[in-house]
């Protein structure tokens, strides 16, 4: 309810931007973190805020969308079928490959970006639920994080950390007791510990 409250409640008018904020902050101190867990190479823009060009900010995106389950593992595998991590959050479509069947066969019902490198389609479970302009994709894990609150979906097994570390670094919600793992425990630790130094 208090998440409910912070965000329909009217009281921040700001909320989308502080987030929007928060999530640019993040991206910028990971892309370090990457460089230092030998996850990213460099270079990369060092501001996702700055002034770019639209190819190196779709590059960075992509990198960045690739390397965070690494950054941030779970213990658990994704589904065979999946094959890595990073799909459970985003799939790049192939020449011609057609979003309906990728989204009848994948093994997840979690919300997912596809990708065709012109319109970024944001599906849940096999239905496509909007789309998103290029040049937002940036922005595209907090979509796919709205939707986990808007829907009340339980995180992947295989991206939970990763997930959980995104709620309480970007959203600014807190993990129960009972939700934080040992995993998601370690991960905060070594990620703190970067930042810190």
């Amino acid at each position: 309810m208090d998440e409910l409250r912070r965000i329909v409640g009217g009281t921040n008018s700001r909320y989308i931007e502080e987030v929007k904020g928060r999530w640019a902050d993040f991206c910028s101190k990971v892309q370090f973190y990457g460089v230092w867990k030998k996850a990213l190479k460099p270079p990369f823009p060092l501001d996702v805020r700055g002034e770019k060009s639209f190819y190196s900010l779709v590059e960075f995106t992509l990198a960045l969308f690739n390397a965070l389950p690494s950054l941030f593992p779970s213990p658990t595998s994704p589904p065979k079928k999946l094959g890595n991590s990073c799909e459970a959050l985003l799939h790049v479509r192939k020449s011609g490959e057609d979003p309906a069947l990728y989204l009848e066969k994948r093994p997840l019902s979690s919300p997912v970006l596809l990708s065709d490198g012109s319109t970024i389609i944001v599906a849940v479970g096999n239905v496509p639920v909007t789309t998103l302009p290029q040049e937002d994709f940036s922005d595209g894990m907090l979509v796919l994080m709205a939707y986990y609150y808007t829907l009340h979906l339980r995180y992947p097994k295989c991206v939970a950390t990763l997930l959980s570390v995104i709620q309480t670094e970007v959203i600014g919600d807190t993990i129960h007791d009972q939700d934080a793992t040992s995993a998601y425990k370690k991960a905060m630790a070594d990620w703190k510990s970067f930042i810190e130094k």
